[in-house]
């Protein structure tokens, strides 16, 4: 889906991915993400660069379906469990105020894909607080959930997701 989109829309994305435990497979994935002229950030390396690039007005992407580090995320509810987020994209959202959207592609009957937009209301939430980072990262994770749970069908994790779930 990024290599389609910066190719669609003529606006490469500056990608922030984890790295993959595989080195060979995490340069394999990142080479296929870069082939359409995407930049990727590797989390942990990112916050300087990522704010450089939204004031450039530049495409943002944050791979969100990811399982995140316990340590450095907050719990949400996800699909009726309590796993962690990432909450950076809440944390820099908060802070410059830039455009959210959820975005995901579809898979159509004739193997073509639909790139989809929804975006995340947070006008609501004026102050950048705890309380309002663990609110718009649930807010983001539940739009998430909704575009699975729509088609599930459409959805294959191939990690683990809920390794990191509180009881």
């Amino acid at each position: 889906m990024a290599y389609a989109y910066a190719k669609v829309f003529d606006d490469p994305l500056s990608i922030i991915a984890k790295v993959q435990a595989s080195r060979g497979l995490n340069d394999k994935i990142n080479e296929y993400r870069k082939l359409a002229g995407n930049d990727i950030i590797e989390i942990g390396f990112s916050l300087k660069n990522i704010f450089k690039k939204l004031l450039s007005n530049e495409t943002v992407c944050f791979l969100i379906d990811q399982s995140a580090h316990p340590d450095y995320s907050v719990y949400i509810d996800f699909f009726g469990m309590k796993v962690p987020a990432f909450s950076g994209p809440a944390k820099i959202a908060l802070r410059n105020r830039p455009e959210l959207l959820i975005a995901n592609g579809v898979r159509n009957i004739d193997y073509s894909y639909t790139i989809k937009f929804e975006k995340v209301e947070y006008d609501d939430i004026q102050i950048e607080d705890e309380n309002s980072v663990r609110l718009l990262t649930q807010r983001i994770q539940t739009m998430f959930e909704q575009v699975i749970r729509k088609d599930l069908g459409q959805w294959l994790w191939l990690h683990k997701r809920f390794k990191h779930r509180k009881k």
